[in-house]
């Protein structure tokens, strides 16, 4: 069973995702990418998130949830539903190891979790 299934739904993962630290809206939260994963709602809102797993960290039952969120994206590219933003992050994610592009000289990327 998918982790978002078992999730439930405290909220306290919301806090540790960047993104509704930056936007405060929950359908861009974990939790509210999960009460849409548990309603089959089909929402291209999964390319908001990072899968930066402060979620997990967050989590008190510690739920892996950006699995869930990856395998939905996943599906969702399938599909065809990907945005623009989404192919050029993914593009350089593949060609220079990092969704932003070009590395300046002497840096090396962090390991992501991403694509």
């Amino acid at each position: 069973m998918d982790d978002s299934f078992k999730c439930t739904e405290c909220g306290l993962c919301r806090n540790a995702c960047p993104v509704y630290k930056a936007l405060k809206r929950e359908t861009v939260g974990p939790r509210g990418k999960v009460m849409l994963l548990k309603e089959e709602i089909k929402d291209e809102i999964f390319y908001a998130c990072t899968l930066c797993r402060n979620c997990t960290v967050a989590c008190p039952l510690k739920l892996e949830l950006d699995k869930d969120f990856r395998k939905y994206r996943a599906k969702l590219q399938e599909a065809g539903k990907t945005t623009e933003a989404s192919k050029v992050m993914i593009e350089n994610v593949r060609k220079y190891g990092n969704p932003f592009g070009k590395i300046e000289e002497g840096k090396k990327p962090k390991e992501l979790f991403c694509c």
